[in-house]
């Protein structure tokens, strides 16, 4: 099951958007998800640990994966990507 970690601000105006975004996505896919406020300590350890300049940013397997709202399409794949195939 992918992990998907959200870095928002409270400040910034497309993070509402990013999370409607992956919350939709749960109700199709099982996967693991969190946000993280960038402005909180661990939010600033994760942001320094990926190189993350701006929010939103979407942290998929430990790997930054989009910077912005992606396209539903291009979150659509990259969690078809990492979905493990049935019976496996």
């Amino acid at each position: 099951m992918p992990n998907i970690t959200l870095l928002h601000s409270p400040t910034c105006g497309a993070c509402p958007s990013a999370k409607r975004l992956w919350k939709e996505l749960r109700v199709k896919y099982s996967f693991s998800y969190r946000e993280v406020d960038i402005t909180t300590p661990d939010g600033q350890e994760l942001a320094n640990r990926h190189s993350v300049r701006a929010v939103p940013a979407t942290i998929i397997d430990g790997r930054l994966t989009f910077v912005g709202v992606p396209p539903r399409q291009s979150a659509e794949k990259a969690l078809q990507l990492r979905m493990k195939p049935q019976g496996a």
